[in-house]
């Protein structure tokens, strides 16, 4: 799976923007991937104005993965974090650990992928899956809540949904995904409901989770 920038066959002078929640926007060249839509921008006039209109939207200007970013700031404030996953499997781990020096921040993850698994390592209620279900609000709340309380880490994010391309119904359609970020201070949950493939709606959940600590470490905690 590619989890880098889509590479532009041809030289070019400019500004890459990394974006994501961003569509193709008519009358600017851009490349869009599993991760987001990342725009070539030709000079500072055209940049400056393009952050003006968009810039909520951007990650990095220039060949910059989410985690690396996310790695700079949580290096940058001292911080640590730790990871539970389902759906996912692993794969937000494994983008952490994909940059050199992410020993500093990152104290490890959890695959709790079977309900049991959740209960047992990450003291999730049984009684919360029963009653609203692995891909739920209150089980991804609890997987964050249990991920910071068994580890040392200042923050904790989780991901629990379904991937596909089996296992929807109508009240919980394949796609379904919920990010939770979990502090000593607060607890934020949001819920998702990609359109991709099984292994596309695994990278964009990692790629979400990212974005959503991205959002948090500049918000100057």
């Amino acid at each position: 799976m590619m989890v880098g920038v889509c590479e532009d066959p041809i030289e070019f002078e400019g500004f890459l923007v990394r974006t994501i929640g961003l569509d193709v926007i008519e009358g600017y060249k851009s490349r869009k991937w599993v991760g987001g839509v990342d725009f070539l921008i030709k000079d500072e006039e055209e940049l400056k104005v393009f952050m003006e209109r968009y810039g909520d939207f951007v990650y990095a200007i220039g060949r910059k993965s989410m985690e690396e970013i996310v790695g700079v700031l949580l290096r940058e404030k001292g911080l640590k974090l730790a990871i539970a996953e389902s759906c996912t499997g692993g794969l937000l781990s494994a983008r952490i650990v994909n940059v050199p020096g992410s020993s500093h921040y990152f104290v490890g993850g959890f695959v709790v992928y079977a309900n049991e698994i959740k209960t047992k390592l990450l003291g999730v209620e049984e009684s919360s899956i029963r009653r609203h279900g692995a891909v739920s609000e209150e089980v991804c709340r609890q997987m964050a809540v249990g991920a910071l309380e068994e580890t040392d880490a200042d923050i904790a994010l989780a991901i629990t949904g379904i991937s596909g391309p089996e296992g929807g119904t109508d009240q919980k359609p394949v796609g379904l995904t919920y990010i939770a970020l979990a502090t000593d201070r607060e607890v934020v949950v949001r819920r998702f409901l990609f359109e991709g493939s099984r292994n596309e709606n695994r990278f964009i959940a990692t790629q979400w989770a990212l974005e959503i600590l991205r959002q948090y470490l500049i918000r100057g905690v």
